[in-house]
């Protein structure tokens, strides 16, 4: 555990109209710290059979996540596949590679 000493960049996607009213996606992104966590053999395999696979998991505090579905760490641009907010603190995502984006 890295005790916050990361970041991660969550980033949004609004629908939004230009000028004409055709619609176009515009991203947003913030930084916010996170709490790296590595995944247990036994949890990545259980993910793995299932058709994820799993690139991180990282822990957040509650008040910085709005629900984003991607998020860019080390590099790496990942959708969000899994959320468990059990604690009334935090909230931890499990990361996935999205589509076409194997670097």
């Amino acid at each position: 555990m890295s005790r916050w000493l990361k970041t991660c960049k969550l980033i949004s996607i609004a629908n939004v109209r230009d000028e004409y009213g055709v619609p176009h996606e515009r991203e947003s992104a913030r930084i916010v710290r996170c709490n790296p966590f590595s995944m247990g053999m036994q949890a990545y395999y259980r993910a793995a059979n299932s058709g994820v696979h799993p690139v991180a998991t990282l822990q957040l505090f509650k008040c910085d996540y709005n629900g984003e579905r991607l998020v860019e760490y080390e590099g790496k641009r990942l959708s969000v596949d899994r959320i468990d907010g059990g604690s009334p603190d935090f909230v931890t995502l499990t990361l996935t590679e999205r589509l076409g984006e194997h670097g």
